[in-house]
């Protein structure tokens, strides 16, 4: 049933001065069907009950088996990221501002995403079925014995995950779990539904980019697999598309760039958008991302001003539209601040803004 632990596991805890678990808990997606996702839980290893709890929504690491965040070496300690790594297989994993977090007597639930170790391919972009994948982690993580984790919540969240945690305050109340959602804190976010609407990008440049950028393959694959009304062949060529199903379970985001790189010399570019059918791609996927409806608690959002993969107009096609729906959003510049600069730069931000809403 959603948001029981199936199966947990004591690991070690980088942290000094705090425990942590390896978790496997029932989820559902965005249209109620049943799903998994595994994860990770912190807490400080001090006896504790009520705790607050901060929930990590992770950045983009691929679609499949081997870009789970919690099956990286050391996965329950600090972010560490993986943007250009030598390593290609390599993902981001652990939680930025951890310590402070656990410092302050906060538990952290860190999910890794159905899909990602789970059955099934990963729901990339949509926003609501990881808002779920979340609450359904921290209502777990409740269950463990010497975690000590309370109701109330506030989801963290970066890049697509940001987008993810954007999604929580809007999810319907049945699909809460009764917990307590007191805020949102999200760097970067990327809400796919909104980002593409930016002027410019419609009509037939909709995926225009400066090569075959795999965020933007993903996103449409999966939408095209999600939606019996789509065809990824509205956007994508064949060879795009045979590449796609032939190696999205067995390669990380940054690997399939490279593979897409690779067959782009040789093919040509790999997308091709349909005008006739662009709307309705539009239309479904800002069914599933955020900024559909008001969120019931307050967003804070830390945008880097040099940011060139979730750019500042996408970050800002959000604001506007959630503010437009009564929704309070605070925004906050960080000067010279690309993708990964950004997490770093707020991170201390992020943590006081979210332990001030929890009466950490």
């Amino acid at each position: 049933m959603y948001g029981d632990l199936l199966e947990s596991r004591e690991i070690p805890g980088t942290i000094p001065g705090s425990r942590a678990w390896w978790i496997l808990v029932d989820s559902e997606d965005h249209a109620g069907r049943p799903t998994t996702t595994s994860g990770i839980v912190c807490a400080p290893a001090a006896s504790g009950r009520d705790r607050p709890v901060v929930v990590w929504c992770h950045g983009t690491t691929g679609m499949g088996d081997t870009s789970v965040p919690s099956a990286q070496a050391d996965p329950a300690g600090e972010l560490v990221t993986e943007m250009e790594p030598a390593d290609l297989s390599v993902v981001d994993h652990g939680v930025p501002g951890m310590t402070q977090l656990l410092a302050a007597g906060i538990v952290v639930v860190a999910p890794d995403y159905q899909g990602l170790g789970t059955p099934g391919f990963h729901h990339y972009g949509v926003s609501a079925t990881g808002a779920r994948d979340a609450l359904a982690s921290v209502a777990a993580a409740r269950r463990i014995d010497g975690c000590g984790a309370g109701g109330r919540v506030a989801a963290l969240g970066w890049s697509e995950g940001g987008g993810v945690a954007l999604g929580v305050p809007e999810l319907p109340e049945d699909a809460r779990l009764g917990l307590d959602l007191r805020g949102v804190a999200a760097f970067a976010p990327g809400v796919a539904g909104l980002a593409l609407s930016v002027v410019g990008l419609t009509g037939a440049n909709i995926v225009a980019t400066d090569g075959p950028d795999p965020h933007t393959l993903m996103l449409l694959v999966v939408n095209g697999w999600l939606h019996d009304d789509l065809d990824p062949l509205d956007l994508l060529t064949p060879p795009a598309l045979a590449m796609l199903e032939a190696e999205w379970n067995r390669r990380t985001c940054l690997e399939l760039g490279a593979l897409a790189a690779e067959l782009e010399r040789r093919e040509g570019p790999l997308l091709r958008p349909d005008p006739q059918r662009v709307d309705r791609w539009l239309a479904r996927m800002a069914e599933t991302s955020a900024g559909r409806v008001a969120a019931d608690t307050p967003v804070w959002i830390a945008t880097g001003t040099d940011d060139a993969t979730v750019v500042p107009a996408f970050q800002q096609a959000y604001v506007d539209t959630a503010r437009a729906l009564g929704t309070e959003v605070t925004q906050r510049q960080y000067e010279g601040a690309d993708h990964v600069g950004v997490v770093f730069a707020a991170q201390a931000d992020a943590s006081a803004v979210l332990l001030d809403r929890l009466d950490a």
